[in-house]
């Protein structure tokens, strides 16, 4: 054995376990193991949880706030979208990579072993940059597995639609899009349905981001999906037109959600951020989350933006976004907390696809430590990190001390 992890504590378990690491993967989990290894920790009770699982972020805009140089003052999505579109191109290779392996070592501290990032991808300025950021996959390859999308407005012009082209065939691993952004939705969605279809990649778009309860991108995206059967291949982040829409038809796209095995990804912290400026009283603006849980339809949570003129806020802790997630949806029973902890590991792991996942035998030892006794800390106290492995591999072990007088 090259690991044996002893008493530590597991979901759904009420004793301690040891867990045994054999060649990357876990080789048994049971109580009191008899077991040599040639490393050995010791956990006193201490909380492992699957590698955690990020579905949604913006690296190539990550930490663009870091100067102070690029506010929103608005607060807003339209002005954060036009103060991105004015400075992006001022950002030299050198710094996107600089940011990206900045946000891969927060994220990868926090316990995440896997990722799915958005990236622009109109123009072919915005190909040098996605370049870099591949790049710079490749030298995490050995503690996160990061995927890429390609974002752009698929269907409006045919630079962006060759742009998109471009960057699947570099490496850029599903398609993307915000259709409810351009003055034919439809239209656009057409255009990302039949990109998919040539290139054979899934489906991870940003649909309905606004307080209009009469958007109904959501709606045709779910019967899209019915029609393509592209079912459980296609995910959508926001989504937030669902928490102001009245009940009745709320229920009647949550239905067809359902039935297109559609993954939702509510994005809590970037959601309360921009939505519902100027309203009164102000909308929590994410999705609902409870009530999409209720029909079946597979729910996760995601960072978003981090630190960037959409959101100044974030550290790439998906334990942060359970909480949040948590906080907006009004999900405080036990039974709702465990939910939101799967929301950032295995409900996350199922959007992105990650087929061999979770505390179990023959799975990946993907592992976060926490220093935390019972597994539902992770929603209520978001604990420190003690260890992040990936595939058996102990890629980083974090210590503290408190020192009392």
């Amino acid at each position: 054995m090259d690991w044996l992890l002893t008493n530590a504590r597991i979901p759904d378990q009420p004793e301690p376990v040891d867990i045994a690491i054999a060649d990357g993967r876990i080789a048994q989990i049971a109580p009191a193991l008899s077991l040599s290894a040639d490393k050995q920790w010791e956990l006193a009770g201490r909380v492992v949880l699957p590698g955690l699982v990020e579905p949604h972020v913006h690296l190539d805009k990550t930490y663009l706030n870091s100067s102070g140089d690029f506010p929103n003052r608005s607060g807003t999505l339209l002005e954060a979208i036009d103060v991105w579109l004015a400075v992006k191109k001022q950002r030299s290779t050198s710094e996107v990579k600089s940011a990206v392996r900045r946000a891969l070592r927060a994220a990868i501290a926090h316990g995440v072993t896997a990722m799915r990032s958005h990236v622009d991808t109109e123009e072919a300025s915005d190909l040098e940059t996605l370049a870099a950021i591949l790049e710079v996959r490749e030298e995490f390859r050995h503690a996160i597995a990061l995927q890429i999308v390609a974002l752009a407005f698929a269907g409006t012009s045919p630079i962006i639609d060759r742009t998109m082209a471009d960057a699947l065939a570099m490496g850029a691993d599903l398609v993307g899009g915000a259709p409810a952004l351009v003055p034919d939705p439809a239209a656009s969605l057409h255009a990302v349905f039949a990109l998919a279809e040539r290139t054979g990649k899934p489906i991870d778009l940003h649909i309905d981001e606004t307080e209009n309860p009469a958007s109904q991108t959501l709606l045709t995206l779910a019967e899209m999906t019915i029609a393509a059967g592209m079912q459980r291949q296609v995910t959508a982040g926001h989504c937030c037109s669902l928490a102001f829409m009245d009940e009745a038809n709320a229920g009647r796209v949550i239905e067809r959600v359902a039935a297109a095995g559609i993954s939702i990804v509510t994005l809590p912290s970037c959601n309360l951020v921009l939505m519902g400026r100027g309203m009164r009283p102000a909308p929590r603006g994410v999705t609902r989350v409870k009530e999409l849980l209720a029909a079946g339809v597979n729910v996760c949570a995601g960072s978003d933006n981090v630190q960037d003129p959409f959101n100044p806020f974030g550290s790439y802790d998906p334990l942060q976004s359970a909480q949040l997630a948590a906080h907006t949806a009004h999900m405080t029973g036990a039974d709702e907390l465990a939910a939101c902890r799967e929301m950032v590991t295995g409900r996350a792991a199922a959007a992105l696809g990650l087929k061999s996942y979770g505390l179990r035998v023959g799975a990946p030892a993907d592992l976060v430590v926490l220093d935390a006794l019972d597994p539902q800390e992770a929603v209520t106290a978001s604990p420190p990190r003690l260890a992040t492995f990936k595939n058996g591999r102990l890629i980083v072990r974090i210590q503290t001390e408190q020192l009392w007088n």
